[in-house]
C-alpha cells in the first residue's frame, strides 16, 4: 500500500512539473502564460522546485524501502549483529531485575512436573528407547528443568508465584550459554499481553503463513524491534533459522477472546519455522479453563512457599524484618496470604525497619487489601533524599489513574502507557474533572473565542461587524446540540487561574483564526476566495447528505444549500466591495467551526450518570459567558481605535450572516480534530486536578524507586505485578493517601522521639 502511494505521488508530481516547466521557460524567454495562470506566474518556479523536491524525496524513500529489506536480510549474518543483540538482551534483563521485587529476595522456588498440562507431539512421533519419557531432575532449577524438557516448556503458577521471575532467570541462563556458544539461540523475553490476534495481512508477510500466524509473526517482529532493536527483516531470518529462543510471558494477560488462539499459532509456528527454544508462562486457573492445550514438551508448576521458607527469610533479615516476623507469628491469617514470592516481598517491604513491639501493639493487616494498603503506605512514606518528592494525595491519585487506565485499555495491560489513547477513559467517572470541563472550561472557551473573533471583526470592519459576530456566536452556542451537563459535584475546585488560561486560549484562537482567514481571502481575487469557501461548504453539505438517513433532512439540506449559494452569489455580484463580503463570510465560517469544536470537546471521554433535568438544565449559562466575552472583545477593539460604524459599508456584516447560515449544517458531525483535542483537554484537566503528574518522567522514577513500578526499558515502566496494579485500580485514592499521610506522620514522630533520646 505504501509503495502504491509513493508511485501515485511520483506520477502526480512529475506530471505537474511537465506541465509547469514549459510555461515557466516560455515566460522567462519573453512569452506569456495562459490567462488563468497569469496572476500566479511569479509562483511557477517555486512550485516547480517544491515538486522536484517531493519527487526526489519520494523516489529516495521508495528506493530505500526496497533496498532496506534486501540489505537487512543479507545482513542477518553480519558478525556484529549477534553480540549487539545479546548486549541489548543483557541490558533489558538487568533493568527488569533491578527494578523488580525479585531483586529484594533470593528464594529457590520448587517445581512440580505437570505432563498432563500440555500435548507432547514429540512422543507421538518418536518413542524413547527405554519406553520412558524424560523427567525433570529432583530439586532442579528453572534452567535445568528447561534442559530436561528439551527446551520446550510451560510454566504454571498462582498469581504472584514467581512465573515472570523464573522466566527472567531462565533468560539470563540461556543468554550466558549464548555468549559462550555461538550456535545457541538468543533468548528474547516478550510480553504476550500486547498480542491482539490480528489476522490482517501486509505485503511483507510470508504468503505460506496463515493470516493468524502472519499477524503473530508481525507482532513478534515489532516487539523485537521495539525492545531489542532487532530489525524486522533480521528477526524474520533468525526466526526461520532457529537463532531465537522465544520466552513468552503472560498467556493469561492476553484478551480472553484471543487466549484460545495461541495454541494453534504456536503449533503452526513450530511447523513453519525453526524455533530453537520456547517457554510460555500462564496462571494455573486461566490455563485450566482453556480448551486447547499448548503443544510443548512439558510443563512445570511452581509450588507455594512453605512456612519454613517464610520464617527463614524473615529471620535472616535481622532487625530490618523483625516487624514482619512479629506480624506473621502473631496473626495466623497472614499465612494464607504469604505463600508466594510477591506477597512475601510485599510484606517484607511493608514492615521493613519497623520495630517488632510497634507492630505487636498495633492493628495488623488481616486480609489482602489491608496488606497491600500497608505496603503502599510504607513504600510511599519513606523519604529518599535523591528522589523527587510528590505530595501523597497527588502520588496516590496518579498511581490509581495509571493503574485504572492500564488495566482497562486495549493491548498490553501492565505496561504504563506513554499518552492518552482513543477510548481509553470511558467509564472513569471523576466529578471534579467533569465539573472543571463542563462548568469552567467550556464557558471560558466560549467567552474567549467570542472575544477574540469579535475584536478582530471590530478592528477590521467596525463595531457593526463586531456586533454581528457577537450575535452569531450567541446563536450558535444556544442552538442544539448543547453538549454540556449541569454538574454540582466538584464545585469546590479552584477555578480562577483555569478560567484565565481558557479565556486567553480561546481569545488567541478566535483572534488568530479571524485574522488569518481575512488575510487569506484578501490575498486572493474575490471570486476565487468565494469559490474556495463555496467548495468547503458544498463538501460539508455533501458529507452531511450522504451520512444522513432521513429524506426530509436531505431535502432541507438541498434547499438550504441552493438558497445560500444563490443568495451569496447575488449579493457578491451587487455589492460595492466584494472582498469585504467574502472576508466576512470567512470570519463567520471560522467562528462557527470554533464553536463547533468547543461543543464537541466534553463528549469524547467524559461519561456521567445524568437525568433529564440535569441535561441542559442551565440552558442560558453559556450564553452569559459568550455574550460577556463578545462585549469585552468589542470594547477592547473600540478602545484601541476601531471605527464605531462600518468602514467600507455593510458588506462585511452581510458576509457574516451568509457564512453563519451556510455553516449551520456542520453542527451534526464531529469536527475532524475534536477527538484529539478532547483527549488533550481531558489530560490537561487530569493533571490540573492532580490525577496525573505534570512531570511524567520524574513521577515514574519516583514510583520505581519505591517498588510500585519497575523499569522495563528506556523511558518505559510497568507495574511490578498485576496484583499491585489491580489493588491500586480498585482502591479509593483519597482514603489510601490519608493512610500514607498517617504513616509519614508516625515515622516523623518516631524519628523525633529517637533524636530526643
Amino acid at each position: 500500500m505504501r509503495g502504491l502511494i509513493r508511485v501515485v505521488v511520483l506520477v502526480v508530481t512529475i506530471s505537474l512539473t511537465l506541465v509547469l516547466l514549459p510555461i515557466a521557460i516560455n515566460v522567462g524567454t519573453g512569452g506569456t502564460a495562459p490567462d488563468f495562470l497569469a496572476p500566479y506566474v511569479g509562483w511557477t518556479w517555486p512550485a516547480i522546485g517544491v515538486l522536484w523536491l517531493v519527487a526526489i524525496g519520494t523516489g529516495l524513500a521508495e528506493y530505500r524501502s526496497r533496498r532496506t529489506v534486501g540489505l537487512s536480510a543479507r545482513s542477518a549474518d553480519q558478525p556484529r549483529n549477534r553480540p549487539n543483540a545479546l548486549a541489548r538482551v543483557d541490558r533489558y534483563l538487568a533493568d527488569r531485575f533491578a527494578g523488580s521485587l525479585a531483586s529484594q529476595t533470593n528464594l529457590a522456588l520448587a517445581l512440580d512436573v505437570s505432563p498432563e498440562a500440555v500435548i507432547r507431539p514429540y512422543d507421538l512421533l518418536v518413542q524413547p528407547l527405554d519406553g520412558n519419557t524424560t523427567e525433570v531432575r529432583e530439586d532442579a532449577n528453572i534452567a535445568a528443568a528447561f534442559d530436561d524438557l528439551q527446551d520446550s516448556m510451560l510454566i504454571l503458577g498462582a498469581p504472584g508465584a514467581g512465573k515472570t521471575t523464573l522466566l527472567l532467570e531462565l533468560a539470563r541462563s540461556l543468554a550466558a550459554q549464548a555468549h559462550s556458544n555461538p550456535d545457541n539461540p538468543i533468548p528474547v523475553v516478550v510480553d504476550l499481553a500486547s498480542w491482539t490476534a490480528s489476522t490482517a495481512r501486509e505485503e511483507d508477510d510470508d504468503p505460506a503463513d496463515s493470516p493468524l500466524l502472519a499477524g503473530f509473526i508481525r507482532w513478534l517482529l515489532t516487539e523485537l524491534n521495539n525492545r531489542y532493536q532487532i530489525p524486522a527483516a533480521v528477526g524474520r531470518v533468525w526466526l526461520s533459522k532457529g537463532r531465537l529462543g522465544l520466552l513468552l510471558d503472560g498467556l493469561d494477560e492476553v484478551a480472553l477472546a484471543h487466549q484460545e488462539k495461541l495454541a494453534p499459532v504456536l503449533a503452526e509456528l513450530g511447523q513453519r519455522y525453526l524455533v530453537g527454544q520456547i517457554a510460555v508462562t500462564c496462571r494455573i486457573q486461566e490455563y485450566e479453563q482453556l480448551q486447547h492445550r499448548l503443544k510443548l514438551y512439558g510443563a512445570v508448576r511452581i509450588r507455594p512457599l512453605s512456612r519454613r521458607q517464610v520464617l527463614d527469610y524473615f529471620a535472616s533479615g535481622g532487625e530490618e524484618l523483625a516487624g514482619a516476623l512479629a506480624a506473621i507469628e502473631r496473626d495466623e491469617d497472614l499465612w494464607d496470604l504469604v505463600n508466594s514470592p510477591l506477597m512475601l516481598n510485599v510484606m517484607a517491604l511493608a514492615y521493613q525497619g519497623r520495630d517488632a513491639r510497634e507492630v505487636a501493639a498495633g492493628v495488623l493487616a488481616d486480609h489482602r487489601r489491608d496488606l497491600f494498603d500497608t505496603f503502599i503506605s510504607e513504600v510511599l512514606a519513606r523519604y529518599r533524599p535523591s528522589s523527587p518528592h510528590f505530595e501523597s494525595r497527588a502520588a496516590v491519585r496518579s498511581l490509581w489513574c495509571l493503574a485504572w487506565w492500564t488495566r482497562t485499555r486495549a493491548g498490553d495491560r501492565i505496561e504504563v502507557p506513554r499518552r492518552l489513547t482513543p477510548n481509553g477513559w470511558y467509564g472513569l467517572v471523576l466529578p471534579a474533572v467533569g465539573y472543571l470541563a463542563h462548568m469552567v472550561c467550556l464557558p471560558a472557551l466560549f467567552a474567549g473565542l467570542a472575544a477574540g473573533s469579535a475584536a478582530a471583526a471590530t478592528a477590521l470592519y467596525g463595531v457593526s461587524s463586531g456586533l454581528a459576530v457577537a450575535a452569531i456566536a450567541l446563536v450558535l452556542v444556544h442552538v442544539r446540540p448543547r453538549t454540556w451537563w449541569t454538574l454540582r459535584q466538584g464545585s469546590d475546585q479552584p477555578r480562577g487561574r483555569l478560567i484565565a488560561v481558557m479565556v486567553c486560549g480561546g481569545a488567541v484562537a478566535g483572534l488568530a483564526s479571524a485574522l488569518i482567514a481575512t488575510a487569506l481571502v484578501e490575498s486572493l481575487p474575490p471570486w476565487l476566495g468565494l469559490a474556495v469557501q463555496g467548495a468547503v461548504v458544498w463538501v460539508s453539505y455533501g458529507l452531511e447528505y450522504v451520512l444522513s438517513g432521513h429524506n426530509r433532512r436531505r431535502l432541507w439540506l438541498t434547499v438550504r444549500l441552493l438558497g445560500v449559494t444563490t443568495a451569496s452569489w447575488l449579493v457578491f455580484t451587487r455589492v460595492d466591495d466584494p472582498t469585504d463580503f467574502v472576508a466576512g463570510s470567512a470570519i463567520a465560517l471560522m467562528v462557527a467551526q470554533g464553536i463547533r469544536f468547543v461543543k464537541a470537546l466534553p463528549m469524547d471521554h467524559l461519561v456521567y450518570p445524568h437525568s433529564e433535568d440535569e441535561h441542559g438544565g442551565d440552558r442560558w449559562r453559556m450564553d452569559k459567558w459568550t455574550g460577556a466575552g463578545a462585549l469585552a472583545g468589542l470594547l477592547v477593539a473600540a478602545a484601541l481605535g476601531a471605527s464605531l460604524w462600518w468602514t467600507n459599508g455593510p458588506e462585511a456584516v452581510m458576509g457574516i450572516v451568509a457564512g453563519t447560515v451556510a455553516a449551520k449544517a456542520w453542527r451534526r458531525r464531529a469536527p475532524f480534530f475534536a477527538g484529539a483535542l478532547s483527549r488533550g483537554l481531558h489530560g490537561f484537566l487530569l493533571r490540573w486536578s492532580g490525577y496525573l503528574p505534570w512531570r511524567r518522567g520524574a513521577f515514574l522514577r519516583y514510583a520505581a524507586e519505591r517498588y510500585v513500578l519497575s523499569r522495563t526499558g528506556r523511558g518505559e515502566y510497568a507495574f511490578i505485578h498485576l496484583l499491585v496494579r489491580d489493588h491500586l485500580a480498585e482502591c479509593d485514592p483519597d482514603t489510601l493517601a490519608a493512610k500514607v499521610d498517617e504513616r509519614i506522620a508516625a515515622r516523623t514522630a518516631h524519628r523525633g522521639l529517637a533524636r530526643s533520646r
